[in-house]
């Protein structure tokens, strides 16, 4: 999956703060965002848990790596009936050793004093620290490797693109997902008949680091790209294919106020419709307690939460119908005989498979590089009513 976005298009408001707020509002309706796509009461939504957040207790059942594309990719991705992080795309050996140095931070006398004792990723795991991260050797750190942390309600990502090898990848780049995949129980019904349904998905997000270097191989500058989103798979239990929708985060080309138009494109697995969290409602909506996609990182987390109404969620299938009757060879692309269109329009006939955040980068050339650390707390998907 990719999450390449075009040019800044529109502008959003300045995220704001709420870390006393995110425990407590993962679970509980506080107030609600203004907007005819909303279908569910805003101000007296009931909140019912399609995946509600999960304690990882065994973290060396919880992690996996994936470094070789898929030929043909499946969903459920991945065979577990817990919370999990995959690493992809970044070596066999990503997360062959289990480190016990504090990835929550830099050392207080890290060799670059502009950066001692900062956040890295945010998330101090208990001692032993070895028993809660992963990285691609025994004695990493955040120099030498990147680096992967599971405990409890808690993930944390770091990218270090330093330390391994850019490969060719189609449709994405090198990547880390904390995430559920629905294989028991199996994939739930994302609405029910009730049209006053919605669907949601948050979560506790921190993006404390963030340092890119680009190259110069090509005769141009491209800067390497970091990017953060929630993600949830859909498939049409009429003809089992499947789309993508992803609620962007966070981008290191936007700045405080940034933004750009919904969109569709295709990944080469699967069709993706594209938002960012934020003012546009053309497939979820920003609740205002909810902060909102940025290009500045923060240190503390802030709660994210996104609504999609059955109007939005068509909206989302009428768009990747149109972008599917333009590019009928693309996977899942063509059309069903029985109604000329590659996806059903009824909200009603589609299940989730998996859903999650999201934690990408792109290079930009070959020998560009950056380093980035993430920490998301209490992922999880629902139902708004």
């Amino acid at each position: 999956m990719t999450v390449r976005l075009p040019p800044s298009t529109s502008p959003l408001a300045t995220g704001a703060s709420i870390p006393a707020l995110v425990a407590a509002a993962m679970f509980v309706c506080l107030l609600g965002a203004s907007g005819a796509a909303r279908a569910a009461n805003i101000f007296a939504s009931t909140f019912t848990p399609i995946k509600a957040p999960e304690c990882v207790t065994d973290p060396s059942t919880a992690f996996f790596v994936e470094n070789v594309p898929p030929v043909i990719p499946q969903h459920p991705s991945l065979p577990s009936e817990h919370f999990y992080l995959v690493v992809r795309y970044m070596g066999d050996n990503a997360i062959s050793a289990a480190p016990s140095f504090d990835f929550s931070r830099f050392p207080d006398d890290y060799g670059w004093p502009p950066g001692r004792g900062k956040a890295l990723t945010g998330l101090a795991v208990p001692d032993p620290k070895s028993a809660w991260q992963r990285a691609s050797r025994p004695f990493a750190d955040l120099d030498n490797s990147s680096a992967f942390q599971l405990h409890c309600y808690d993930a944390g990502s770091f990218i270090n693109s330093w330390t391994f090898p850019s490969q060719p990848l189609v449709g994405g780049g090198a990547h880390s997902i904390y995430g559920f995949s629905f294989n028991n129980p199996p994939p739930p019904a994302v609405f029910d008949a009730n049209p006053g349904t919605d669907f949601v998905l948050q979560a506790g997000i921190e993006i404390p680091w963030f340092a890119n270097w680009p190259g110069h191989s090509i005769g141009a500058h491209i800067d390497p790209v970091g990017q953060v989103s929630l993600f949830a798979y859909f498939r049409d239990r009429s003809s089992g294919k499947l789309f993508a929708l992803l609620l962007a985060i966070y981008d290191n080309r936007e700045g405080l106020v940034g933004g750009y138009t919904p969109f569709i494109a295709h990944d080469s697995a699967t069709p993706f419709a594209s938002t960012p969290l934020g003012s546009s409602v053309s497939y979820a909506s920003r609740l205002p307690y909810s902060s909102n996609y940025t290009g500045v990182m923060w240190t503390g987390l802030r709660f994210f939460r996104g609504h999609v109404s059955q109007v939005q969620f068509r909206n989302a299938i009428d768009d990747v119908n149109a972008y599917c009757e333009a590019n009928r060879a693309a996977r899942f692309c063509d059309a069903d005989p029985r109604t000329g269109t590659a996806f059903s329009l009824d909200p009603l006939n589609y299940e989730i498979t998996d859903f999650g955040v999201l934690h990408e980068i792109f290079r930009g050339e070959p020998e560009g590089n950056l380093s980035m650390g993430i920490h998301v707390l209490e992922l999880g998907a629902w139902n708004a009513r």
